[in-house]
C-alpha cells in the first residue's frame, strides 16, 4: 500500500519536548481544519504498558496476533508484528483514517524529512547522526548558530511554534503539488 499522507517525524532526546511540541501541531492543524495522524515510537524498552485489562486484552495475551475493540465511534488495536516491517505497516494502519499528514513520534533512524527538538547544545551531536533534517526547534538555552546545525536547515527557537507550523504548511504544499 503506496503512503499518500506526507509523513514528518519529530525527534529528539527524551524530555526535549516531543510530545509537548506535537500536541500543539495537532491543535494548530486540526484548527486549519487538516486531518492528523500520530504514531508513537515507544523508545524506552519493553512493550507499550496497558493501562486496563479489558476482555480484548484477555484475547490479545491469550496469542490472538490482533485484538480490536470498538465502541462509539473509538478503536483501541493491540497487534503483533515483526520488527523489520512494522513502521511500514503501522503507517499502512493509519491510512484507513485517511489523515493528510502523520506524524511519527522518534523512529530516528527511518528516512522521513525530521523537525528535530535540541534540549541543550549537547544535544547538537544528535544532527549529526540523523538524515533528513528539515527543521530544528532550538530550546532558548540552545545558540542558534552552532557549528553543528546545516546551513540548509530551517532554524527555530521554542517560542516560535507558529512560524514552524506555517513553515511546515508551505513545506506540505510542495509536496502536494509534487504528486
Amino acid at each position: 500500500m503506496a503512503l499518500v499522507a506526507p509523513v514528518w517525524q519529530v525527534v529528539g532526546y527524551q524530555n526535549s519536548g516531543k510530545t509537548t511540541f506535537i500536541l500543539s501541531m495537532i491543535a494548530y492543524l486540526k484548527e486549519k481544519g487538516i486531518e492528523t495522524a500520530v504514531l508513537k515510537h515507544h523508545g524506552h524498552g519493553g512493550k507499550p504498558d496497558s493501562t486496563a485489562w479489558k476482555d480484548s486484552d484477555k484475547h490479545f495475551h491469550a496469542g490472538a496476533a490482533a485484538a480490536l475493540v470498538e465502541g462509539e465511534g473509538f478503536i483501541h488495536l493491540q497487534g503483533r508484528m515483526d520488527e523489520e516491517s512494522f513502521l511500514h505497516k503501522n503507517l499502512a494502519l493509519l491510512m484507513v483514517f485517511n489523515p493528510e499528514i502523520i506524524i511519527l513520534e522518534g523512529y530516528k533512524k527511518a528516512p522521513y524529512p525530521k523537525i528535530v527538538l535540541i534540549r541543550e547544545e549537547e544535544g547538537l551531536s544528535l544532527l549529526e547522526e540523523l538524515t533528513n533534517c528539515q527543521a530544528v526547534l532550538l530550546w532558548p538555552e540552545v545558540n542558534k548558530n552552532h557549528e553543528w546545525i546545516p546551513f540548509d536547515v530551517a532554524v527555530f527557537s521554542l517560542e516560535e511554534n507558529m512560524q514552524i507550523f506555517e513553515w511546515l504548511m508551505g513545506k506540505m504544499k510542495l509536496n502536494h503539488e509534487r504528486i
